[in-house]
C-alpha cells in the first residue's frame, strides 16, 4: 500500500502583518504521484479554497488523521525549482515579508487565481412567497432568483449594506434552505495562447467528388477548393480532376485558386504553402482566421466540415514571442584585449572548477533536503566575482564570452539590468550571439509574454535569460553564470513588499545554486568594492577604454580609447558674467561645433517636466499637492508643443517665466495628483505666480530655440511610457535621425551611442545635498555614468558638467574618472559616520492620516526599542529618530520613521527576536536594509 502523504503548504492568505499561514494537509490518493513541493495547489481553509504552494512532502503519522485534503493542482506547469523554494523563505525571512509573497514572485505570472463565494437560490427559495420575509431577506432572495448565482462581491455591487449585515442574510436564508452556498474559481490572467487550425483531409484523387458533393453548400466548397489550392500551389497543378469542375464550384475553385499569387500566402515554386500554417500528416492546416478571411466562412462552416470528414480541426500553442519582427543579424565576437582576457579566464576558470568538483544544479542539491528554515550559503559555493570596468571597457564583451562557455558546460545564465531602458540595447547584442537561446523578462512586456517566457525557461528551452529586477526569480533549474550588469543601481531595490534588493537576493541565488556571480559596473557601490577590498569578493578590474572598428583584414579589431575629458563650469561666474541661460557659454560653444560636425550630444538633468515647482514673488507660497509635502510640477501639454521651437514659456532656473497663456499642466509626481496653473496666487491673490527651476522638457526646448537646425529627442518617463518607445528611440538615435538628445537617468548608462561626442550635464547638484547618507556616492555614480556615454567609439569627446558647488569631492572625483579617490573619501566618511558597509540599517516608517498620530506611533516604537537594546546590552546598536520623513506626506497620509543601526555581522535570528518581542507592528512597514533613509 502506498505511503500515505502529509503537505506542508504555503497559504494565499494572511496572518499579522507579515506573515501568512503554513498548514498541513493529506495528500489524497488521486494526487500522490502529481504533488511535488514547489507546486502550486488548491487547499481547504475554513470554507473556501485558497491556493498554496507545498513546501515539504513528509510521511503521514498517526497524530495527522484530522487533517484535511488537499482539493487539487493549480497550473500544473506552476511549480518552483529547490533552489527557488530556498530563496523564497530567504527572501522572507530577510525582508520580513509573508512567505507567500514572496514565493508569489518566482510562480509564472498571472496565474493567481481566488476562489469566490458565491449563492444560489434553492427549489424551495424559488418557490418562497417573498412577502413573508424581511425586507433584506427579500431583496436578496429576489436579486438571486432572477440573476441566478452569483458571488458575494457581485452581490454588494448590486445590493446595498455592508459586508457583515449582508453575510448575516446569506446565513439566515442559508439556514432554512432558500440559499445554497457554493464557489467559482476566478478564470487565470495568463494561460497559454492556443490557435486553431483546419487541416484538409481530402486525397488529390478524391478532391473533385469532394467538391462535387458539396455543390448545395458553396461555402463549405469554397473552403476546400481554397484549402485544396494552397495545398498544390506550388506544384502547377490544381489536383486532378479539378479542370472540369462543373458551374459554381469549378469557378470558386478557380477563383481561390488564383488567390495563390498572394506573396503572403506562397514560399515559391516547388514547394508546400507554410505561411503562418503547419504542417503534418503531408497537408498544411491553416490558422482559421486566414480561412474567414480567404473564403468568408465562419465557424459553423468548419464544423460541418469536419462533421463530414473532409476537414480536421486542431489547435497548437502559439508563443508570444517579445522578439518577434527584431530580425538581429548575426554578431561577430572581436578580439579580447589583455584585461578583457584575464578577467574572462578567471570566470571561466571558477565555471570549470565547479563543474570539475561536481557541483550539481540547485535542483540536484536541494533535493529532498530540509526547508524548515533558510539555510546559509553554501561553503563550497564559487566565488563572486566583482568586475570593475571603467565606462567602454568592455564588459559586456566579457559577458558574452563567459556565458557563451557556460552554456557550453550545459549550464543557464542569468543576467540583470537595472533599468528597462537598457534592456533594448543589451538583448540585441545577446541576441545576435545566442539566437534562440535567450528569454526576455521586465515589466515592459505584456502578460502573456512573460508567461511564455517563464515557461521556456522552466522547461529547458530557452538558456539564458536577460531582464530588470523581478528576473532573478526566473526558473533556471540548471543556473551555473549568475551576472548583475551596473550592480550599484538603487532600481535594484523594490519599493514595495517583500522589499528585496535584487543585487543581494541574486548572491543569495548564486549560493543556493552553486553558479558562479559576477558584480559589474564602472562605480561599484561602496559595499561591493569594501567586500573586494576585504576579500569576501575576487576584484577584476579594466581600466583601459575599448574602441572598436575593422581592421584591414575586415575582421572586427580593439583599440584603446582615452576616456573624454571632463570640465566642471562653475554656474555662479556665468550667473555674475550676466549669462542667465541654463546652458553656460562653453556648452552653447561646444553644441555648435557638434552640430557642425554631424555629430550628437546627450544633455542630461535628472528632472522631468518644464518646471520644478510654481511660487508667488510677492508672499513666497509654493502652490503643493494638497495630499503630499512634495511642490507640484510644471509640464507642457505634449500635443500642444510638437514645436519645440515655440519660447512663449517658463523661463530657465533663475528667470521666472510667466505661466499665463501657456499649453502646460501641474502634476504631483509623489501622487500623479493633476491641477491647472493658477493665474493668481491662492494664498495672497497676487497675479505674481512664477515657475522656478528646469526639467527636461524645458531644456529640450531650449535646444530647439537657440539652435533651429537641431533634431531634439527627449527621452525620460513621460516621452517613453509605451511598449517598445525604448528601441524606437534607440533606434533613431543610431539611425542618425537625432543630434541631441536630453534625458534623465535613463539614458545616464548602459547606453552604448557611437557618435555621441558631447555630454553635457545641465544641473550637477541636483540630489547632491539631499539628507542621505548616499548622496555623494549617488552623486558620483550618475556623473561617471552619463560622461561615460561620450567618446565611446573615436576620439575627440568632452563632457561638461555644470554646477553650482564644484568644489564637492564626489564632482571633483568625477571630474578626473576616478573612483579610487572617490572611494578613500566615502569609506572614512561611512566608517567615521557608521553607516554601512561598517552597519546594516532597518527603516521602519510610519503613515498616518494625522501628524500627530504619525508622531506619536513614532515615539512610542522608539521608545519600545530603546528598551529592548538596553535590556539585552547590545553593542555596536543605536537608533536614529524619530523623525519627520523626507517626504512628509504622501497621498495625504503624514509620514515618520526611525532608523535601527546594527553592527554588520548582526546574526538574523538576533533581530528577529526583538523584533519578535515587540509584537506584531501594524501601520508599520519594516525596510531592510534600504536604499536610500528619504
Amino acid at each position: 500500500m502506498p505511503t500515505e502523504l502529509v503537505a506542508e503548504v504555503a497559504l494565499r492568505a494572511t496572518l499579522g502583518p507579515d506573515r501568512s499561514p503554513v498548514l498541513s494537509y493529506k495528500v489524497p490518493p488521486r494526487l500522490r504521484g502529481l504533488v511535488r513541493p514547489g507546486q502550486l495547489v488548491w487547499a481547504p481553509l475554513r470554507r473556501r479554497r485558497v491556493q498554496g504552494v507545498v513546501l515539504r512532502l513528509t510521511p503521514a503519522t498517526a497524530h495527522d488523521g484530522g487533517l484535511r485534503e488537499l482539493a487539487d493542482l493549480a497550473d500544473p506547469e506552476a511549480a518552483l525549482t529547490p533552489a527557488g523554494l530556498r530563496l523564497a523563505e530567504w527572501v522572507a525571512a530577510t525582508y520580513r515579508a509573508p512567505l507567500y509573497e514572496a514565493l508569489a514572485l518566482l510562480l509564472p505570472p498571472g496565474v493567481g487565481q481566488e476562489a469566490e463565494p458565491t449563492w444560489r437560490a434553492t427549489p424551495a427559495g424559488l418557490a418562497a412567497n417573498l412577502g413573508a420575509l424581511p425586507e433584506r431577506e427579500r431583496a436578496v432572495l429576489f436579486y438571486l432568483r432572477g440573476r441566478g448565482e452569483l458571488s458575494e462581491r457581485e452581490l454588494r455591487r448590486a445590493l446595498r449594506g455592508s459586508d457583515t449585515e449582508l453575510r448575516a442574510v446569506y446565513a439566515s436564508l442559508f439556514e432554512r434552505g432558500l440559499l445554497a452556498r457554493g464557489a467559482r474559481v476566478s478564470a487565470p490572467r495568463a494561460r497559454p495562447r492556443v490557435e486553431r487550425l483546419a487541416r484538409l483531409l481530402v486525397p488529390a484523387e478524391r478532391l473533385a467528388e469532394a467538391l462535387a458533393g458539396l455543390h448545395r453548400a458553396p461555402k463549405q466548397a469554397a473552403v476546400v477548393a481554397w484549402m485544396a489550392g494552397q495545398a498544390w500551389q506550388g506544384t502547377g497543378d490544381r489536383g486532378p480532376g479539378t479542370g472540369d469542375l462543373p458551374g459554381v464550384v469549378g469557378a470558386v475553385a478557380t477563383q481561390h485558386a488564383a488567390s495563390r499569387a498572394d506573396p503572403a500566402e506562397r514560399q515559391g515554386d516547388g514547394e508546400w504553402a507554410t505561411g503562418d500554417a503547419t504542417t503534418g500528416g503531408g497537408m498544411v492546416a491553416h490558422p482559421l482566421a486566414t480561412i474567414y478571411t480567404a473564403t468568408g466562412a465562419n465557424a459553423s462552416t468548419l464544423r460541418e466540415l469536419e462533421r463530414r470528414g473532409l476537414v480536421a480541426l486542431e489547435a497548437r500553442e502559439v508563443r508570444r514571442d517579445p522578439l518577434a519582427g527584431d530580425g538581429v543579424p548575426p554578431d561577430q565576437p572581436p578580439p579580447l584585449t589583455p584585461e578583457q582576457r584575464r578577467a574572462f579566464e578567471a570566470i571561466v576558470a571558477a565555471l570549470e572548477q565547479r563543474r570539475d568538483d561536481g557541483v550539481t544544479t540547485g535542483a540536484e542539491r536541494l533535493e529532498g533536503a530540509d526547508r524548515s528554515t533558510p539555510s546559509p550559503c553554501p561553503t563550497s559555493s564559487p566565488p563572486v566575482f566583482l568586475l570593475h570596468g571603467i565606462t567602454g571597457s568592455g564588459k559586456t564583451e566579457v559577458y558574452l564570452r563567459t556565458i557563451a562557455r557556460a552554456l557550453r558546460l550545459g549550464y543557464q545564465a542569468l543576467v540583470l539590468v537595472p533599468e528597462i531602458a537598457l534592456t533594448a540595447q543589451l538583448v540585441r547584442r545577446f541576441a545576435a550571439r545566442f539566437p534562440g537561446q535567450l528569454a526576455v523578462l521586465h515589466s515592459g512586456l505584456s502578460l502573456g509574454e512573460r508567461y511564455d517566457e517563464w515557461r521556456r525557461l522552466r522547461r529547458g528551452e530557452a538558456r539564458l535569460a536577460i531582464g530588470s529586477r523581478s528576473a532573478v526569480f526566473a526558473p533556471l533549474p540548471e543556473l551555473g553564470l549568475l551576472i548583475v550588469d551596473e550592480e550599484h543601481e538603487l532600481t535594484y531595490k523594490h519599493d514595495g513588499s517583500p522589499r528585496y534588493q535584487a543585487r543581494d537576493t541574486a548572491l543569495q541565488l548564486a549560493a543556493l545554486s552553486g553558479a558562479v556571480a559576477v558584480l559589474g559596473s564602472a562605480t561599484p557601490s561602496v559595499e561591493s568594492y569594501y567586500a573586494a577590498s576585504t576579500g569576501r569578493y575576487r576584484l577584476l578590474e579594466m581600466a583601459a577604454r575599448v574602441g572598436g572598428g575593422l581592421g584591414a583584414d575586415g575582421l572586427p579589431r580593439s583599440r584603446p580609447l582615452p576616456l573624454p575629458p571632463v570640465r566642471l563650469v562653475d554656474m555662479r561666474r556665468e550667473l555674475q558674467s550676466g549669462n542667465r541661460s541654463i546652458f553656460s557659454r562653453p556648452l552653447q560653444q561646444a553644441l555648435d561645433a557638434v552640430l557642425d560636425r554631424g555629430e550628437q550630444a546627450l544633455l542630461f538633468l535628472n528632472r522631468r517636466g518644464a518646471a520644478a515647482f510654481v511660487m508667488c514673488r510677492d508672499c513666497g507660497h509654493v502652490l503643493g499637492c494638497g495630499v503630499c509635502s512634495g511642490p507640484m510640477t510644471v509640464h507642457y501639454d505634449e500635443e500642444d508643443h510638437q514645436s519645440l521651437g515655440d519660447d512663449r514659456g517658463l523661463e530657465a532656473a533663475g528667470q521666472p517665466g510667466m505661466l499665463a497663456g501657456r499649453s502646460s499642466f501641474l502634476i504631483c509626481h509623489s501622487c500623479g495628483a493633476r491641477a491647472a496653473p493658477p493665474v493668481v496666487c491662492p494664498q495672497c491673490m497676487s497675479t505674481r505666480v512664477r515657475s522656478f527651476g528646469v526639467g527636461t522638457q524645458r531644456v529640450a526646448e531650449e535646444v530647439a530655440a537657440r539652435f533651429p537646425r537641431a533634431r531634439v529627442l527627449r527621452w525620460d518617463r513621460d516621452s517613453a511610457s509605451g511598449k517598445g518607445a525604448h528601441s524606437r528611440m534607440l533606434d533613431a538615435l543610431l539611425r542618425r535621425e537625432v543630434d541631441v538628445l536630453v534625458g534623465t537617468q535613463m539614458i545616464a548608462k548602459g547606453l552604448d551611442l557611437p557618435l555621441v561626442s558631447l555630454v553635457g550635464v545641465v544641473a550637477a547638484d541636483t540630489g547632491l545635498h539631499l539628507p542621505d547618507f548616499r548622496s555623494g556616492e549617488r552623486a558620483f555614480q550618475l556623473l561617471t555614468q552619463v560622461a561615460g556615454r561620450a567618446g565611446r567609439h573615436s576620439e575627440g569627446a568632452q563632457v561638461i558638467i555644470q554646477t553650482y558647488n564644484p568644489e564637492h569631492y564626489a564632482l571633483q572625483a568625477a571630474q578626473e574618472h576616478d573612483y579610487s579617490a572617490f572611494y578613500s573619501q566615502e569609506i572614512a566618511y561611512r566608517r567615521t559616520t557608521g553607516y554601512p558597509p561598517f552597519s546594516r540599517l532597518a527603516r521602519f516608517v510610519y503613515a498616518a492620516g494625522s501628524e500627530a498620530a504619525a508622531h506619536r506611533e513614532a515615539t512610542a516604537l522608539a521608545e519600545r526599542l530603546t528598551v529592548e537594546l538596553q535590556r539585552r546590552h547590545l553593542d555596536g546598536w543605536g537608533l536614529i529618530g524619530p523623525a519627520p520623513a523626507f517626504i512628509q506626506q504622501a497621498r495625504g497620509r503624514w509620514r515618520w520613521h526611525l532608523i535601527l543601526r546594527m553592527p554588520a555581522d548582526v546574526p538574523r535570528a538576533q533581530f528577529d527576536t526583538i523584533l519578535d518581542a515587540l509584537g506584531p507592528l501594524y501601520g508599520w512597514s519594516i525596510d531592510i536594509d534600504p536604499a536610500h533613509v528619504l
